[in-house]
């Protein structure tokens, strides 16, 4: 993920790598902190015997998560972070690990390869909830015309935080406005953006705002509904070719666009109301 800190401007002309923190704020992000975001997952995935890769995915039920399509399709494996804030430590307190062998990515993905960016993991026994480790809300019916334009998103993940940088060890969170979807179009014209996309600006106006980058594939975005409840609008798909941190939208998989699919091939029971 990219978040650029806004320099005064007595300070403009030093570059922000220079400066790790900055009254207790990160630069290159925000971090999480313990149970803030108890629906996030991280996946390390097993392409073959020589190739691993990383993704990020949402608790949806105590069996399934909820990433892309991209994240998972033709990989032999993965192992499912849950409850902890550092992918790459399995001592730490609270975090769970498991070893999913079963996927059920959407089919339109896998006769596409592009669009239809959802799909699911299946957890190889019920995770035990805890104050750390719990399911995020999808929306309901009565939402699946909401375009959530305007809202502040949330969006989560272990990826980079800007173009030449590696993936972080540590759960990062920022927030960005959704967006129309024809701006959306504006801000990406050489990509085909669909009713079934949600967008965010992507801009890079503080610390706390920005992209997902490359290793967020998958990675949730929700915003604050109106009974003050955290929901699940979209799956992170891809940015520009520009980059993560070029300001420009960033594209995530509509998840009310989705709600019979996710209910079929899960046990999610998807809402009439709140």
């Amino acid at each position: 993920m990219k978040f650029l800190a806004v320099l005064a401007l007595a300070v403009a002309a030093v570059s922000a790598s220079a400066i790790p923190e900055r009254d207790g704020r990160i630069i290159g992000g925000a971090i999480a902190t313990a149970g803030q975001f108890p629906y996030a997952v991280g996946l390390i995935t097993r392409i073959n015997i020589l190739l691993s890769g990383q993704c990020s995915g949402s608790l949806i039920s105590n069996r399934f998560i909820l990433t892309s399509a991209g994240c998972v399709n033709g990989i032999q494996s993965a192992v499912a972070v849950v409850g902890g804030l550092r992918i790459n430590d399995s001592t730490e307190p609270g975090q769970v690990r498991m070893t999913v062998t079963e996927f059920i990515v959407h089919s339109g993905y896998e006769q596409d390869g592009e669009y239809f960016d959802v799909a699911l993991a299946v957890l190889p026994s019920p995770i035990t909830f805890t104050d750390n480790i719990r399911a995020v809300r999808l929306p309901n019916r009565r939402q699946v015309g909401s375009l959530f334009n305007g809202q502040q998103g949330t969006f989560i993940g272990w990826g980079r935080f800007g173009e030449g940088t590696s993936n972080s060890d540590v759960l990062r969170f920022g927030n960005s406005q959704v967006i129309t979807n024809l701006a959306c179009r504006v801000s990406l014209p050489t990509n085909t953006i669909l009713d079934e996309h949600v967008c965010t600006d992507g801009l890079n106006v503080d610390i706390n705002r920005g992209s997902p980058c490359q290793g967020d594939s998958g990675a949730p975005l929700t915003i604050t509904d109106a009974d003050g409840i955290t929901t699940q609008i979209g799956v992170f798909s891809f940015h520009s070719i520009l980059g993560c941190d070029s300001g420009r939208a960033a594209v995530y998989t509509r998840m009310s666009a989705y709600l019979n699919w996710i209910e079929q091939n899960s046990d999610v029971v998807i809402a009439d109301d709140f």
